[in-house]
C-alpha cells in the first residue's frame, strides 16, 4: 500500500466487522472507524470505548475519539467528518474503500473532494491461513459444539416412542425447540453463543437451513447443525449429524450411508496443493454413483445442493470455499467437510466436520462419533 493512501473500515458490515477485529484485536457493538495504512492502524471510537480499545487493540494500533481529533457537537458523530480527521492525523491523502462500504457515505466523501476508490483485492487475505494461537481458538469452539452435539443425540436417543411414532420424553413430546434448548445451555457452559442451531426432522431437514420446530419423530431422519461463537475471542466452530430415533427405513439407511462415504472419501483428499473443486466434485460422483441424482423436482431443488465445504475463522463462513470457488488448500487452511442429500418425502442427511488442513492432511479440531440409528 502506498504510504500517502489508507484503507478505511466501517464496522457494522459484513466482512468489514471480523476484518477489524482481526487487524486491531477489537470490536464493539457500535459503529466505528479503522483506518489502515502502510505503516498501522488507526481506530477511531467513541469516548466510551476508548479505555477498551487502548487495552484491547494489537500493539501498534493508534486510538483516537473523535474529540482527539479536533471535532465536536455533531461533527464528532458524523463518519464523513471523522474519516478526514483521521486521514489528516495519518498523512494521507487518498482513500480505497472495501466493497461492502457504505454507498451514501461514500458519495458524501467524494462531494466533499476525498480521492476514493473501491479496493477490488480482499482487505485480509491472509485469514486464509490461520496462526497457531487462531486454530488453537477454533478447536475450544470446536469443542464446545461436540459437547453440544452429544448432549442433544442423548436427549433425542433417550427419548420414548409414542404414538404415531411422535418422540416423548417425560410426559411431553420431544420438540425441536426442547433439543435447542438444550444444546444452547450446553455452549452456555463453554462460553459459546448458539446461532440458528439446526435441529430439523424429516421433511424439514430437506431444505438445508431450515431451523426446524415442532415435534420429533421417530423412523425420520433428524439434522442436527451447531455452530457456536465463543463470546471471548469471536472464533467459530461447526458440526453436523444426523441421526434417528429407532429402525431407519432400509431408504433412508441408503441415503445416511452414501452422505457418509462422500464425507470419509472427501476427509482422504484433503492435504495441502489439492484444488477445492476436486474434492466437491469427488462427492457430486459418489452419490451419482449410488444412484442419487441432484435435479430440479416440482419445482424445487433436490439431491446435493450446496458446497462440500468452507472456511471457518471468525466469520461462520470464509475462505478457501470447498466448491467451485478453484481455491488451492494450504496448511493452516481451516475448513469443514459436509456434503449432505436431501429429498421431500424421505428425508435430509448432512454429515460435517471441521479440519485444520496439514503438512501430511488434515486433522480433526475435535471429534466426535457419528451414529445413525439410536436404538
Amino acid at each position: 500500500m502506498n504510504k500517502l493512501t489508507g484503507l478505511i473500515l466501517c464496522s457494522g458490515s459484513f466482512p468489514s466487522t471480523t476484518n477489524i477485529h482481526y487487524l486491531s484485536g477489537f470490536t464493539a457493538p457500535d459503529a466505528f472507524l479503522y483506518l489502515k495504512t502502510a505503516t498501522g492502524g488507526l481506530l477511531c471510537v467513541s469516548p466510551m470505548e476508548k479505555g477498551r480499545a487502548c487495552s484491547q487493540s494489537t500493539p501498534g494500533t493508534q486510538v483516537f475519539t473523535p474529540q482527539d481529533l479536533g471535532l465536536s457537537g455533531k461533527k464528532a458523530w458524523d463518519f464523513s467528518e471523522q474519516i478526514p480527521a483521521l486521514m489528516k492525523q495519518a498523512g494521507v491523502r487518498r482513500l480505497r474503500v472495501p466493497a461492502d462500504f457504505p454507498v451514501g457515505l461514500f458519495k458524501t466523501l467524494e462531494k466533499k473532494g476525498i480521492r476514493i476508490s473501491v479496493e477490488k483485492k480482499p482487505v485480509c487475505p491472509e485469514r486464509k491461513v490461520k496462526t497457531a494461537a487462531e486454530i488453537s481458538k477454533l478447536r475450544k469452539s470446536q469443542r464446545a459444539a461436540v459437547a453440544a452435539m452429544k448432549a442433544g443425540i442423548e436427549l433425542i436417543g433417550s427419548s420414548r416412542i409414542g404414538k404415531n411414532g411422535v418422540l416423548y420424553k417425560g410426559r411431553e413430546k420431544l420438540t425441536s425447540e426442547r433439543v435447542r434448548q438444550l444444546i444452547h445451555k450446553t455452549l452456555i457452559d463453554y462460553d459459546c453463543s448458539g446461532v440458528e442451531t439446526i435441529v430439523a426432522g424429516g421433511d424439514q431437514g430437506t431444505d438445508p437451513h431450515e431451523r426446524g420446530s415442532g415435534p420429533l419423530f421417530a423412523g425420520q431422519s433428524i439434522i442436527l447443525d451447531i455452530f457456536p461463537r465463543s463470546e471471548k475471542t469471536g472464533y467459530w466452530g461447526d458440526i453436523t449429524r444426523t441421526v434417528c430415533r429407532g429402525p431407519a427405513f432400509p431408504e433412508l439407511k441408503k441415503l445416511y450411508n452414501a452422505v457418509k462415504a462422500a464425507q470419509l472419501s472427501a476427509l482422504k483428499m484433503v492435504k495441502p496443493g489439492i484444488c477445492a473443486d476436486e474434492i466437491h466434485r469427488n462427492c457430486c460422483e459418489i452419490f451419482e454413483q449410488r444412484g442419487f441424482q441432484t435435479e430440479e423436482k416440482e419445482g424445487r431443488h433436490v439431491g446435493f445442493i450446496h458446497g462440500t465445504g468452507h472456511g471457518v475463522g471468525l466469520d461462520i463462513h470464509e475462505s478457501p470455499r470447498v466448491g467451485k470457488s478453484g481455491e488451492i488448500l494450504e496448511v493452516g487452511n481451516v475448513i469443514t467437510i459436509e456434503p449432505g442429500l436431501y429429498y421431500p418425502g424421505l428425508g435430509g442427511v448432512r454429515i460435517e466436520d471441521t479440519v485444520v488442513v496439514t503438512e501430511d492432511g488434515f486433522r480433526f479440531l475435535a471429534s466426535c462419533p457419528k451414529k445413525f440409528e439410536l436404538l
